[in-house]
């Protein structure tokens, strides 16, 4: 690649990765302040500091369109195009806000394991279950002498 090349890619516009945070307990009353499904929306995607442009091409939605759902005029997508804006959001934000909304405590649902992480847990807990055998045999042995 040479310098003509370079300085080609450095006049793109560089793609702003999303913030991306935990979700704490502050959060989460963060995120029940929000009125309605569309608030969690913007909200996202307001901490998630993106563009909309960054969101609408990603989403296959014309620039007109996804002004009109920001503003309320219309709904955001309830297709596949939802995991998509999560991902591109990189946050959960309105699936929280639904399930806190529904009356479920979103801190205490987990997602499903795979067999992988279902084996890992197991074998993570036999570890565990080893070193505290092995704490008690050495402080049995300690006792003894």
């Amino acid at each position: 690649m040479d310098s003509k090349d370079r300085k080609q890619l450095e006049l793109l516009p560089q793609r702003i990765e999303p913030h991306c945070e935990e979700v704490t307990p502050e959060l989460i009353r963060s995120i029940r302040r929000r009125p309605t499904f569309l608030a969690a929306w913007n909200y996202a995607q307001d901490f998630a500091v993106l563009e909309d442009k960054q969101v609408y091409v990603d989403l296959g939605i014309d620039a007109s369109h996804y002004s009109k759902i920001r503003s309320g005029k219309a709904s955001p997508p309830g297709d596949e195009r939802f995991d998509c804006y999560l991902d591109l959001v990189r946050n959960e934000i309105p699936l929280i806000w639904w399930v806190e909304k529904r009356g479920y405590d979103f801190l205490s649902l987990r997602k499903h394991r795979d067999d992988k992480d279902r084996r890992i847990a197991e074998l993570e807990q036999r570890l565990a279950d080893q070193d505290r055998a092995i704490r008690l045999l050495v402080e049995a042995q300690r006792g003894r002498d």
